[in-house]
């Protein structure tokens, strides 16, 4: 049986580096479109897609959903354009999907992005928080993570435009894909010694200002050559919101040194 394509958008020259934006929980692949017209008329091509359960991509298969699933979908997506190794960066839960994709498919994936992500595992309270939230979305829907979450996704600089964008993105999000990806973050391990050990160019962009990951966490020391790194003042988890042309600047500076 074929896998469905994961929806998704595409701009900038067909004939250009390729950069892959995924978007973190419970978001959807628009969340990038700050960052991909810039990162297009740098001459990359950029490919954001929805991931499964997401936007308009269909649910994961399958009773237990885990981030190598989301990892194996994103695989089958990118194997659909070729024999390429791709620049991924993967924000929030993006990140984790990314840092699963570079271990268990290393020969799609030349650079490994983070933006408002970490390479740890949850720890205990994180943990239990996921597992209540998903009965309350469970008894709800994704309506129950208004209007908390909106107000934890952005920092004090995007405030005042991006909340309700993001209120409206987690109102739309199906109650089944927001609960897959809680279950699937609770479980997922550290990959610290991914992230440590890939022997690709690395990429961090993390908000001062972010309430939901510190940047501490995205700070941690690394082994080999230094990851490019942009922590930016101000801003909280939504740094292709709050700042897109500190985030694209970050991102092309990173798929440009792949190239060199």
């Amino acid at each position: 049986m074929l896998r469905p394509m994961l929806a998704h958008d595409s701009a900038g020259p067909s004939d250009g580096p390729v950069v892959v934006l995924v978007h973190g929980w419970p978001l959807n692949r628009t969340i990038w479109s700050e960052v991909s017209p810039r990162l297009a008329a740098s001459g990359f091509r950029v490919l954001a897609p929805d991931l499964p359960g997401f936007g308009e991509s269909p649910p994961l298969l399958g009773p237990s959903p885990r981030v190598e699933a989301y990892a194996a979908e994103l695989a089958a997506f990118l194997e659909g354009f070729g024999p390429h190794r791709f620049a991924v960066a993967g924000h929030s839960f993006g990140g984790y999907v990314a840092l699963a994709l570079a271990e268990m498919s290393p020969h799609l994936v030349g650079g490994l992005g983070l933006i408002a992500s970490r390479t740890g595992a949850d720890n205990d309270t994180v943990r239990r928080g996921r597992l209540e939230t998903i009965e309350k979305v469970r008894a709800g829907g994704a309506k129950v993570l208004l209007p908390g979450l909106a107000e934890k996704l952005v920092g004090a600089r995007g405030a005042v435009p991006w909340r309700p964008r993001a209120g409206r993105i987690i109102e739309q999000a199906r109650a089944e894909g927001v609960i897959a990806g809680l279950a699937a973050m609770a479980a997922r391990p550290d990959r610290t010694a991914v992230f440590d050990k890939f022997s690709g160019l690395r990429l961090v962009v993390h908000g001062s200002a972010d309430a939901l990951i510190p940047v501490a966490e995205a700070a941690h020391p690394s082994t080999g050559r230094p990851p490019i790194r942009a922590i930016l003042p101000d801003v909280g988890h939504m740094p292709m919101w709050e700042s897109p042309e500190a985030t694209a600047d970050a991102v092309v500076t990173w798929s440009k040194a792949l190239r060199s």
